[in-house]
C-alpha cells in the first residue's frame, strides 16, 4: 500500500483536504490510496459499501472489516 490517500472531509463549512494513511478508516470508511483503489475493484468486482471485502459475489452485505471472517448461506453452500 502506498503511505498516504488523500480525501476531501467535510468537516468545515468549506470542507478540509486532508491526508489519511492508505487502509485506514475515516468517517467510517476505508480510505485507499489510486493505486490501492484501482487494485480492489480489479478484486472486488462486486463493489463493497464500506470497506473492500464487506460484499460478498452474491451481492450481501457482510459487515464492515469483519466481512472476510462472515459467508453469506449461497458462498457457505459454495454457489457461484
Amino acid at each position: 500500500m502506498e503511505q498516504h490517500a488523500r480525501v476531501w472531509a467535510m468537516t468545515r463549512r468549506d470542507g478540509t483536504d486532508v491526508e489519511v494513511e492508505c487502509g485506514s478508516f475515516f468517517a467510517g470508511e476505508r480510505m485507499l490510496c489510486e493505486r490501492c483503489e484501482r487494485q480492489a475493484e480489479r478484486d472486488y468486482p462486486q463493489g463493497w459499501r464500506h470497506s473492500p471485502g464487506d460484499v460478498c459475489r452474491h451481492g450481501c452485505y457482510l459487515g464492515g472489516a469483519s466481512g472476510p471472517d462472515l459467508m453469506c448461506g449461497r458462498c457457505e453452500n459454495g454457489e457461484d
